[in-house]
């Protein structure tokens, strides 16, 4: 039975997400087990150790990519990450970065307002959609296109008609009443109007043939006892048709057919005989030996085999030819037949748009009044970041609840009783009058509307937050806090987090909040092995120093207790009492921790003296009391290079203190050597450091050491809240190294 079952026998439910990285954008190897008991871990990691390169990893495993090394390419990554023994899918990971600029949610316009008006709206746009399909499926195929062709009708009707689509056809309607169905409603579009064909069309001598046929077509037109310019072979047709639809023959009428140059009537009393007469009239046309003629010099022009189809078509309806001289008026009256010949459609269509109508309208205006999940993301801003100077507002919220598209959000500035608002299409003008940190709220907006999508989808994701607090001021950063708290600490979400920083008050605060409980607090640094992981203990994190008072029996422990002491005492007592005189205690305390003529002769006697007035309830171990503190410090200082890379607070202080007081101890010899009376009761390590370089700058390795150990060891470890930030992000590694080479060389 695995520890998960295990739990889940317990009715506790623990997740566990391992890595096992190596080449991934600067992490050699990283091998680790998180065990979320609590959904938060932090990683507390200095600059340059590993939080950029794992947001990068975690980052291209969101977006299917694969890590790798950036200097050296030919690496081959590993990047294996599992949640509960299983690959974490790509959608379970989210990463935060400290500031994305580019950055916009695509989720916002999936957060509903009222799910009933949404629905209500649907249920109107679907019913129209569906007539809309059953019409644009009979234009198609009137056209020539085919029903299940995927030619857009929205385009070709908007670019005819000069309005969008639903205007477009209403707008026509009294048109189409007007106008008869005729056999242009046969014709077909997908042939005549081919780009290929009108491409052809266009080239001037091409142009010359079609206008040559047509005017010996108009002409030999004139001369029809029925045709004529303006009423050509498809009116004649229309007009037939609208006879026998209305069954005007078989009433017993009769009508006369009237040749305009001799006045003859010619009568015709039937159905049949008046379709006879149009067919003949037409052949007549056609079969005129110079309108053929004309026709097959246009004809030899299609030589291109991409052109036949349009060819077989032409040659077959010859009297469609000439209309092709206008292609637009003609591509117009084309489709007014289609959508006669798809009226039964066409009118279902309209009538669905134009019932439609009201409803949406009041749909719309019900939408305007309600509250989205936007609207209750946006109070959430600006409820949590109250000290920015700007003020969130939703616009748009109809579109966003109805068409599905994202809402807008604008901005109003307040000051002095002035008033400005910002529309969503002057973001940027705003936030080139923002402070940084003002600006990167901005972009926490859109992680809350990821976020708050995730959480009522109720989706499994391990979020990465990688500094997400960098850059804000502190009224602000207790906003990311408390953004923070509803990520881990909500009990209906299904959300994991890894929060990455590099700034130890951070990690306290976070800490303290139990946002990540300090046994879910590690602290990352590189090692031989690679990156390693390396758990708090609560008094690492919280109070180290009142942590510190059972356990000064540890030498260490002792030794680190020193300069926190002497900022007790300079605190509570000052460095110097009213007369300007030096507290004595403090004096003292400062020969321990630098290099003075008196360090050489303190015992263990006085440090517990002056440890004794100050912290009168907490008792001093039983140690040699005639041990000089400098024999004491050195010596604890050589039993640190037993212990391993970690947290070492206490350790990396002894180190520390033991590395810069060697330093000023053989600075104040060598100088010394050519000074027999330098005072060093009143110099600090930098001003040792300047007279040793001027009197000796030809000793380049030390010159160097000693450079390095004032950029390594703090002068001073203070005890507000960033005391000991520095000395944790050393590793422990590093110290001792620096230690073993300053006993060697600095002697």
């Amino acid at each position: 039975m695995n520890r998960r079952e295990l739990h889940y026998l317990e009715g506790i439910v623990v997740d566990k997400i391992k890595f096992n990285l190596s080449y991934c954008y600067g992490i050699t190897k990283m091998e680790a087990e998180l065990e979320f008991k609590h959904k938060g871990f932090a990683i507390y990691a200095p600059n340059g150790v590993m939080k950029t390169s794992l947001a990068k990893t975690m980052m291209d495993l969101s977006n299917g990519k694969e890590p790798k090394d950036l200097h050296f390419p030919d690496r081959e990554p590993i990047f294996e990450v599992t949640l509960n023994d299983e690959a974490i899918k790509k959608e379970e990971v989210f990463v935060v970065r400290s500031y994305d600029d580019k950055f916009a949610s695509d989720q916002i316009s999936t957060l509903l307002a009222n799910v009933e008006i949404r629905k209500r709206y649907e249920k109107i746009h679907w019913t129209i959609g569906e007539a809309k399909k059953t019409l644009d499926k009979a234009l198609k195929r009137q056209a020539g296109f085919g029903e299940k062709s995927r030619e857009n009708m929205d385009s070709i009707i908007e670019s005819l008609f000069g309005a969008s689509y639903y205007d477009a056809l209403v707008d026509i309607e009294d048109e189409l009443s007007r106008t008869q169905l005729s056999d242009l409603s046969d014709a077909n579009f997908k042939i005549l109007f081919d780009p290929k064909v009108q491409q052809f069309l266009a080239a001037e001598d091409v142009a010359a043939s079609v206008e040559n046929f047509a005017q010996k077509y108009d002409e030999i037109t004139e001369q029809s006892p029925i045709l004529r310019r303006n009423f050509q072979y498809h009116n004649v047709t229309q007009v037939q048709q609208q006879l026998e639809a209305n069954n005007f023959f078989n009433a017993g009428h009769k009508i006369s057919l009237a040749d305009e140059k001799s006045g003859a009537l010619e009568e015709v009393s039937s159905d049949q005989s008046l379709k006879e007469r149009i067919e003949e009239e037409k052949l007549r046309i056609l079969s005129d030996e110079e309108v053929a003629k004309r026709f097959d010099t246009f004809n030899a022009k299609l030589k291109n085999r991409e052109l036949q189809a349009f060819r077989d078509y032409i040659t077959d309806n010859k009297h469609l030819l000439p209309m092709l001289q206008d292609p637009e008026s003609f591509k117009r009256k084309l489709w007014m037949q289609y959508l006669l010949a798809a009226n039964d459609e066409y009118k279902a269509l309209v009538s669905e748009y134009r019932t439609g109508q009201q409803a949406l309208h009041e749909i719309i205006s019900e939408a305007e009044d309600s509250r989205g999940d936007w609207d209750e993301i946006v109070a959430d801003f600006n409820r949590r970041f109250l000290y920015l100077p700007f003020e969130l507002f939703v616009e748009n919220k109809a579109d966003a609840i109805l068409k599905d598209i994202a809402p807008s959000v604008g901005f109003i500035v307040r000051d002095a009783g002035d008033e400005r608002r910002y529309a969503p299409s002057e973001k940027q003008e705003l936030l080139r009058a923002l402070s940084t940190g003002e600006s990167r709220a901005l972009y926490i907006l859109d992680i809350m509307y990821e976020v708050f999508v995730r959480w009522k989808e109720r989706r499994k994701t391990l979020f990465i937050f990688d500094d997400i607090s960098d850059s804000f001021d502190y009224k602000n950063k207790f906003a990311i806090i408390d953004f923070l708290e509803d990520v881990t600490k909500v009990d209906d979400n299904n959300f994991l987090a890894i929060i990455l920083t590099h700034n130890f008050d951070f990690l306290r605060t976070i800490s303290s909040r139990k946002i990540c409980p300090t046994h879910q607090c590690r602290l990352a640094f590189r090692s031989e092995a690679g990156i390693k992981l390396e758990p708090f203990r609560q008094s690492d994190i919280q109070s180290p120093f009142h942590k510190w008072q059972n356990r000064l029996t540890e030498p260490s422990v002792l030794i680190a207790y020193i300069p926190f002491l002497r900022n007790v005492i300079e605190y509570t007592l000052g460095s110097k009492d009213a007369e300007g005189n030096d507290n004595e205690d403090y004096l003292l305390l400062t020969r321990m921790l630098h290099f003075k003529d008196e360090t050489d002769t303190l015992t263990v006697a006085d440090y517990k003296a002056v440890f004794e007035r100050n912290i009168p309830n907490c008792g001093f171990p039983e140690i040699e009391p005639s041990q000089r503190i400098l024999d004491h410090i050195f010596a604890t200082a050589d039993a640190c290079e037993n212990v391993g890379e970690g947290v070492n607070l206490e350790q990396k202080i002894v180190l520390s203190i033991a590395i810069r007081i060697w330093a000023e101890r053989y600075m104040v010899s060598k100088i010394r050597s050519n000074d027999a009376d330098f005072d060093v009761s009143q110099k600090q390590t930098g001003e040792l450091f300047q007279a040793f370089k001027e009197q000796f700058n030809n000793q380049n390795q030390e010159i160097g050491l000693l450079r390095r150990v004032n950029l390594i060891t703090p002068s001073n470890i203070h005890i507000n809240a960033f005391m000991y930030e520095p000395i944790l992000d050393m590793g422990m590694g590093e110290l001792l190294a620096l230690y073993s080479e300053v006993k060697e060389i600095l002697q």
